[in-house]
């Protein structure tokens, strides 16, 4: 596979921002796939990744009140 395929391509910022907007705007993973010019893999794997990180962030903050109430 060569470095300029889409699986090894990196999510810019405006990526990001334009698969946030399709989501809300209730587009599927071809749909949006298709306007990002990815595969609906890729979206996936994405969405996977970003609700990983996210739940991180929030368990994070969890621990973070529990140690101010104390």
């Amino acid at each position: 596979m060569s470095p300029l395929t889409a699986a090894r391509r990196r999510w810019t910022v405006d990526e990001q921002k334009k698969l946030d907007d399709l989501l809300e705007a209730g587009k599927t993973a071809p749909e949006i796939a298709t306007a990002l010019q990815r595969t609906p893999q890729g979206i996936y794997a994405r969405l996977q990744r970003l609700d990983i990180k996210r739940k991180k962030a929030a368990r994070r903050r969890l621990v973070e009140l529990k140690a101010k109430e104390k």
